[in-house]
């Protein structure tokens, strides 16, 4: 599930600047610096914000219980206290200045926000919503960044979505350049962040306090794996680094029975497992791959869910089969058992109305399977179209390469209009607007006759002499086919 952010007076510390250098931050030529200190309670954050030159018009925050949240600000060069106005007003604040404010996050607060609350006390680490406590320039010039230090305790970790600065005194890290009102989260506590290569990339894990506790090993095993399975569609993972926060909760009963990707800062990743279960039922599980296979794509506006949970719904089946967590057989039936549970669900609503009042409505499976189905048809007409020298795995590593900024936010239309661009067609364009103002399900009869896909009441058979069998095997095996029969679409 994925829910909905250089350089004059900055070049103090050397070490600093020379790590940013080397990180790709030198492009900015104004790098605002915010110290932040937490104290040993987990309960309280103060941030010193000195600005690199002239200051920004005012310093929002995300979420609109952070001025609930808030204790103080003021004016660091007259010692004045700044009133709050639903944002921070830097009128006051001279060029080359600072501020100090304080926010506490001893207790959670949800009086405004409907997402749920913003503070989790996890044993004896905190989970903070960036939104709660950071207040920051709601925009950034492109040669303007902020560099994020903070300031530890004794025996006290951070774990933060943005991009570090390798080699800097302290953790630090690049705001970078994406909306303000994207969430994130920063945890604080007595881990260690361990670092996961994959696919030339790193993931940096933070696995939370738990009682029993969690067996670190083996739960980075588990997250190695699953994104090895999407570092596998096209020989790498989609980004340079993501940020893998992992709480757990031993009362539930499934191994990971609750995940979501956030884009807030860079990609972000946050699982909550029940830290009992056997390590195989975390293998066995789909959710990791899921939620490692939104990165597919760029952040996609939240009226075009379907795209985004298609994507990931139809590679969790499809990686699971590549990296042999399940037979094909499988993979195909759950396919199916999927489509029909989409296929019962929101009669009468069309795919986007039922996208838009999904969480209201609960049509969650009318969203994710509807979205499936199109992945799958768009697969197959592409793989057919083009002899079998294209796919829709080609297509999003095209994508990725063109389009794979972290920060930018997509339409559906948007979106596969540029997936027409790359595939030189129209496939993507078409199955648009065949479906998302259409009060039916995808239309998959051509495609299960095509590939040979059988249903026997709630199973399915896989026929040997349909005309894209092998087509059928190519998906899951990830080989390229080439197609010998005429197109039947």
């Amino acid at each position: 599930m994925e829910i909905l952010n250089r350089y004059k007076g900055f070049c103090r510390g050397l070490l600093l600047a020379a790590a940013m250098v080397c990180c790709g931050a030198a492009h900015a030529e104004r790098v605002h610096r915010f110290v932040i200190t937490i104290n040993p309670q987990l309960t309280q954050i103060d941030v010193r914000a000195c600005f690199d030159g002239r200051p920004p018009e005012r310093l929002v925050a995300q979420s609109l219980d952070a001025a609930i949240a808030l204790i103080g600000v003021r004016n660091e060069s007259t010692g004045k206290a700044i009133k709050p106005k639903g944002y921070i007003p830097l009128k006051s604040v001279p060029d080359g200045g600072c501020l100090v404010y304080q926010t506490d996050v001893s207790r959670p607060i949800k009086l405004h926000d409907r997402t749920g609350g913003k503070i989790r006390r996890v044993g004896e680490d905190l989970a903070a919503a960036v939104g709660l406590w950071l207040w920051r320039p709601e925009q950034l010039e492109d040669d303007e960044d902020v560099a994020l230090v903070f300031n530890l305790p004794e025996g006290i970790s951070v774990s933060a979505p943005w991009a570090p600065v390798d080699g800097a005194a302290k953790p630090t890290f690049r705001l970078g350049h994406t909306p303000y009102d994207w969430p994130a989260w920063v945890a604080f506590g007595h881990f260690s962040e361990r670092r996961i290569e994959v696919g030339g990339s790193h993931l940096r894990l933070a696995v939370l306090d738990g009682s029993p506790p969690v067996d670190v090993d083996e739960i980075a095993g588990w997250i190695a794996g699953s994104a090895g399975f999407v570092a596998d569609l096209y020989g790498r993972f989609p980004f340079p680094q993501a940020q893998v926060m992992v709480v757990p909760n031993s009362r539930m009963r499934e191994p990971t029975p609750w995940a979501f990707v956030v884009r807030g800062g860079s990609p972000a990743v946050h699982f909550v497992i029940n830290q009992r279960r056997p390590i195989e039922e975390f293998h066995a599980d789909w959710t990791a791959t899921h939620e490692f296979a939104h990165f597919f794509l760029p952040f996609v506006e939240s009226d075009d869910a379907w795209l985004s949970e298609g994507i990931a719904t139809y590679y969790q089946n499809v990686l699971g089969a590549r990296g042999g967590r399940l037979s094909d057989e499988e993979a195909w039936s759950y396919l199916h058992a999927g489509f029909g549970r989409g296929q019962a669900d929101a009669e009468g609503l069309t795919l986007a109305e039922a996208t838009q009042g999904m969480h209201r409505g609960g049509h969650y499976m009318r969203v994710y399977w509807s979205g499936t189905a199109i992945m799958l048809l768009a697969d197959l007409q592409l793989r057919r179209m083009s002899g079998g020298s294209q796919s829709l795995d080609t297509a999003l590593d095209a994508l990725n390469e063109c389009c794979g900024q972290p920060d930018n936010e997509w339409s559906a239309a948007a979106l596969f209009a540029k997936l027409d661009e790359i595939t030189q067609s129209t496939i993507f364009s078409d199955l648009l607007a065949e479906n998302t103002d259409s009060n039916r399900f995808p239309d998959l009869s051509m495609a299960y006759r095509d590939l040979g896909l059988i249903p026997l009441g709630d199973n399915l058979d896989l026929a040997t002499d349909a005309p894209y069998a092998h087509v059928r095997d190519a998906i899951m095996s990830g080989k390229s086919s080439q197609f010998t029969h005429a197109s039947t679409r």
